[in-house]
């Protein structure tokens, strides 16, 4: 890999905007820095990377690091958490490394960048979707096998699971585990805070204290439970309004598609082209529920703003005649 697929890689990384796929890449990549066998570096003037990329890249790999080491990913994520040396005032410079084996298949960290309001939708394998807000993260395998389904999650995440016979999803955090079969709930576990809480918009989800395995409780739509200091209390809410946060900046009243095309490739870690850049300025009135998928979205908006469109690869393509004028 060059130093121009790098650097791309590592800036999508930094903005939690990488792929299952380019994460994969990039980690192997890493792997092979780190290998006995790789080949002795090799500095191109032309390859450089700004001393404050490497810098952020250094702190999240530290932080990321720091949460595997917490949770249960295993050694092979640890192992590929190597820190990268800074080589002089401005910039590192690469070359391409040897490929090593890899698992083929491991945990995958996804981040929600920490921006005010800046949220991340996922697509686990089984289809369930998980929309992360800022600054929290899931741990979750690049395919789900045995007789359960698991993430790790740090942060608050609102989760809809779809349901698999006789295979429950668990949901590890802080010091919880929430189990279900099939249904839409938030969790709520930010380190640091003496609290985890969930709660139930749909379904039925079991809590139990991690480790002892203690039943703490069984939630109905629209019911809480806050567990702190080892103590589980069980209260009556309206999910709707401890969810909100979902909804939030997905209500587009007269806004230009270029500017709904930006926010919804972040939340969705795409990249949207305009075919036709007459597309750009078009105004559009649309709302959204924060948990659609990206074809949903985009089915909608292009529908609204007279465009088609093409998904391959997590890389949209809008074309069309343009907005009518008004």
């Amino acid at each position: 890999m060059g130093m121009i697929d790098v650097k791309e890689l590592l800036e999508k990384y930094k903005a939690g905007a990488c792929t299952r796929e380019e994460l994969r890449v990039l980690e192997e990549w890493y792997e092979s820095w780190r290998h006995p066998d790789a080949k002795p570096v090799q500095w191109r003037p032309d390859e450089e990377l700004t001393q404050e990329l490497l810098e952020d890249f250094r702190e999240i790999r530290r932080s990321r690091e720091t949460l595997f080491r917490r949770g249960t990913a295993g050694a092979w994520w640890k192992a590929a958490a190597v820190a990268i040396p800074i080589i002089g005032i401005g910039a590192l410079l690469w070359i391409s490394r040897p490929s090593v084996n890899t698992p083929a298949s491991g945990p995958v960290l996804a981040v929600a960048p920490p921006g005010p309001d800046s949220k991340r939708f996922i697509l686990l394998p089984d289809s369930s979707t998980v929309v992360l807000r800022e600054g929290s993260t899931l741990i979750y395998p690049d395919a789900f096998t045995g007789d359960t389904r698991e993430v790790t999650l740090t942060g608050e995440g609102y989760f809809d699971i779809k349901e698999q016979s006789g295979k429950p999803f668990r949901i590890r955090s802080g010091k919880l585990i929430t189990t279900v079969l099939g249904t839409s709930f938030n969790i709520k576990a930010y380190p640091g805070q003496p609290s985890v809480t969930v709660t139930v918009s749909a379904g039925k989800v079991k809590i139990e204290e991690g480790g002892s395995n203690k039943l703490l409780g069984i939630l109905l739509p629209d019911q809480q439970i806050v567990y702190e200091n080892e103590t589980a209390a069980t209260k009556p809410v309206k999910a709707a309004e401890t969810v909100a946060w979902i909804k939030k900046g997905m209500d587009f009243n007269n806004v230009p598609f270029e500017e709904i095309a930006r926010r919804i490739g972040e939340q969705y870690q795409a990249k949207i082209f305009f075919a036709n850049d007459a597309l750009r300025k078009c105004r559009i009135r649309a709302t959204f529920e924060g948990t659609e998928t990206l074809d949903e979205i985009m089915y909608i908006l292009c529908t609204v703003g007279n465009a088609t469109y093409t998904i391959r690869n997590n890389e949209v393509t809008l074309n069309g005649d343009g907005c009518m004028k008004e």
